[in-house]
């Protein structure tokens, strides 16, 4: 039998104290950002069982976030709306818990023991195992599902970004810089919100054929993470030597894109004027700067936090799902056509 890991052990190898090992777990945000991020990587990489956090009492009401553990390790993503939503719950002395599964390794066992937690809601980060989703609705709880990464749940609030419409405003900027054959480069079975950037592009186009505007669609095989497919890129792009913009399902798809385009010995935004969406920080250090469309962590933080006091104060959720606004950042990637 492996040895079960210990905040001891996690402290040691972080050269920390074992309190401040018990905050950051516990998330707890009196802890430095960086400091937290180190404890939380050490953690998941040791194998620490998180379950261990939800067996002391608290009389706070409390919340389960539950998250993947490759979801958990990408701090700069989801960390900034971890850290919000704690802020929020804590002003309204609201515990925050952790429910740490491993895609490969689920325990279904352990998510069956939820059913004895007293807390008032489950929060769920991107990913929906079909089998945590069976296990958690029969708690007869609020799930919060943040990002869904496929399809809606009866009975479950979605927490979305402005997928849809966001797209259609970065067709609808491309057009009005006289682009007429704009590319959509993306992949629909990856995520719902990758889906629904193609219909909002799709959606755009159609609306503007009175103007002499073409739409494509690349749409690759994700199933391997990706994000690209270069051969069936490179391909379409020389089919097609009358497209001038790209719009892709997001950043890392359209670094991917760079590369592809700069492979073929062409230029960004002369050659062809390329969009993400995320607003990661390799697309602000990209040459050129990637344009894209912002999503908010920090509000989206803020807003699942108010959107959970509110479920103390009523009997039943009252959304199925709301979508909050991406902002376009607009860098060097995009050009006006003459």
């Amino acid at each position: 039998m492996a040895k079960s890991v210990r905040l001891e052990d996690i402290a040691r190898e972080c050269n920390v104290t074992k309190g401040l090992v018990s905050r950051a777990l516990a998330g707890k945000y009196n802890v430095g950002d960086e400091t937290r991020n180190i404890i939380m990587k050490k953690a998941v990489e040791l194998g620490y069982d998180f379950s261990k956090l939800r067996t002391k009492s608290s009389k706070k009401t409390s919340v389960v976030i539950v998250v993947s553990s490759n979801i958990l390790m990408k701090e700069d993503y989801w960390q900034p709306i971890i850290k919000n939503m704690y802020a929020a719950l804590n002003r309204a002395s609201i515990k925050m818990e952790y429910f740490v599964f491993d895609d490969n390794n689920i325990d279904l066992n352990s998510v069956r023991a939820l059913k004895d937690n007293p807390c008032i809601a489950f929060v769920v980060l991107h990913k929906n195992p079909d089998s945590i989703f069976k296990e958690l609705r029969k708690f007869n709880k609020p799930i919060i599902e943040v990002d869904p990464k496929y399809i809606h749940y009866t009975g479950v609030t979605q927490i979305k970004y402005s997928n849809y419409t966001s797209i259609m405003e970065a067709t609808k900027k491309l057009i009005d810089y006289g682009h007429r054959h704009i590319l959509f480069f993306g992949s629909d079975m990856h995520a719902f919100s990758f889906r629904e950037r193609h219909e909002g592009f799709k959606a755009y186009v159609d609306d503007n054929k009175s103007r002499d505007v073409h739409g494509y669609s690349v749409i690759f095989d994700n199933s391997n993470l990706q994000y690209s497919d270069n051969k069936l890129l490179v391909t379409f792009l020389k089919e097609h030597p009358e497209v001038t913009a790209i719009i892709c399902a997001n950043d890392i798809c359209a670094l991917n894109a760079y590369k592809v385009i700069k492979g073929m010995g062409k230029s960004i935004p002369e050659d062809y004027s390329v969009i993400g969406f995320d607003n990661i920080n390799e697309g602000k250090t990209a040459f050129p700067s990637l344009s894209t469309f912002n999503v908010p962590r920090e509000q989206i933080g803020d807003e699942i936090g108010l959107y959970i006091i509110r479920l103390t104060q009523e009997d039943k959720p009252q959304y199925s799902e709301f979508a909050i606004r991406c902002d376009f950042i607009e860098r060097d990637s995009i050009r006006k056509l003459n």
